[in-house]
């Protein structure tokens, strides 16, 4: 296979065909939020159905191209558009030549090294672009035609094997909303008419105010566990918590106990109210102030009922109501958590939703498991794919991919 190595400009050229406002109006409207990170996709599979009308002029695109992120270029926004649109100026229509493949184009744009590179070059301290000159001047080591298709096949399939394993977790995460709904019904309209009561009607202990610490104490020491540490009901990785220099009164005082609930108090209105239970931990660990701690009554609910119950949607629609605002910050207090509307069905019937949960957890770890794999695969081949684009790196490829 031929290979040479050229600027990224011989081959690619920056399209900036100007519309201004009022004009194209029928073009579908791009910004930069409708990109997903790192992903190659857009955020809703296309662009947006409903043109919009932009207040500044805006860059005309279509299929031959591929768009491309310069604002936060860490952020590593690239998509293939299927149709014409218009796109904030922030996004740059470049328009491959003849001798690039488009897919291989974008993914060159998203290689780690390329990002790296971009990144370290970008101009801006908030809001850092990417020096479009310096983008164009990166070598890009570039086969021939049918060398180019034959990588972009194989990153592809890879890619797409992530994609299908994504999906699949998220199927997995959605069986527990649907189990919880099928045998308690809907919180909000409690149509199995269980009997109505308050959380703090089932709270043995609590709810406390995490620790704090000056960013200074953190770095080493016992675990604490951050608003960054548990999506969806579940801590992610106790082995990945920050640490942070506690004294021996402090560890005692905020120390978290398996089963335990958490609920962030204080954060931005999107993430107010998010809560987690406490799993069997590793060690000694603490939780941080803008959360606060409660534990469970067992002898009427099951600390694994009541956060499937935080998750629903009217728990969130109650913090917020009773939320209170501040320029950058929404926050809750005790209070509002303990008056949070619940009901509390038998405890067997607790239990056997447990188990159903323990069920979906353990094919949720397989599927993480496969995702992290397929994961590290296709980073790994996108990484080598143009550091030399050559018949060994597609043997290893189709080796991995086998």
């Amino acid at each position: 296979m031929s290979v040479r190595q050229v600027l990224l400009g011989a081959v690619c050229t920056q399209d900036r065909t100007s519309v201004r406002p009022g004009h194209g109006d029928e073009l579908p409207y791009l910004g930069l939020e409708g990109i997903e990170s790192g992903s190659g996709q857009f955020v809703e599979s296309d662009l947006s159905k409903t043109p919009e009308v932009p207040q500044a002029n805006s860059f005309r695109f279509d299929e031959r191209h591929v768009l491309y992120g310069k604002l936060r270029p860490y952020l590593n926004k690239v998509a293939l558009p299927t149709k014409p649109g218009k796109c904030s100026t922030e996004i740059i229509p470049l328009l491959p030549s003849s001798q690039c493949d488009r897919q291989y184009l974008s993914f060159f744009l998203r290689a780690p090294s390329t990002v790296q590179q971009i990144t370290g070059r970008s101009a801006g301290a908030r809001m850092p672009r990417a020096d479009m000159d310096f983008v164009l001047s990166l070598p890009i080591t570039l086969p021939a035609l049918d060398g180019q298709r034959r990588i972009v096949d194989l990153l592809s399939r890879a890619e797409g094997i992530v994609r299908l394993r994504r999906q699949a977790q998220q199927k997995a995460a959605a069986l527990i909303p649907a189990i919880f709904v099928d045998m308690f019904g809907d919180p909000a309209t409690n149509p199995k008419g269980w009997s109505r009561m308050a959380l703090g009607d089932l709270i043995a202990s609590g709810p406390t105010n995490g620790l704090y610490k000056h960013k200074s104490a953190y770095g080493s020491g016992t675990p604490i566990l951050r608003i960054d540490a548990f999506y969806d009901g579940r801590v992610t990785d106790l082995a990945a918590l920050k640490r942070v220099q506690v004294e021996p009164d402090e560890q005692r005082r905020y120390a978290l106990s398996a089963g335990d609930i958490i609920v962030n108090r204080v954060n931005s209105p999107e993430y107010l109210g998010k809560s987690a239970l406490v799993p069997e931990l590793l060690e000694p660990t603490v939780f941080e102030s803008n959360m606060m701690r409660f534990s469970i009554d067992a002898l009427h609910a099951l600390p694994e009922f009541v956060i499937a119950l935080l998750q629903n949607p009217s728990t969130r629609r109650h913090f917020l109501t009773n939320a209170k605002h501040a320029i950058n910050q929404s926050s809750i207090n005790q209070q509002d958590v303990k008056s949070l509307p619940v009901f509390a069905p038998p405890l067997k019937l607790q239990r056997q939703f447990a188990q159903r949960v323990a069920a979906v957890r353990a094919i949720e770890q397989q599927q993480q498991a496969a995702t992290s794999k397929a994961t590290a695969t296709f980073s790994a081949l996108l990484a080598k794919a143009f550091t030399a684009a050559s018949p060994e790196v597609q043997h290893e490829a189709e080796r991995a991919l086998a």
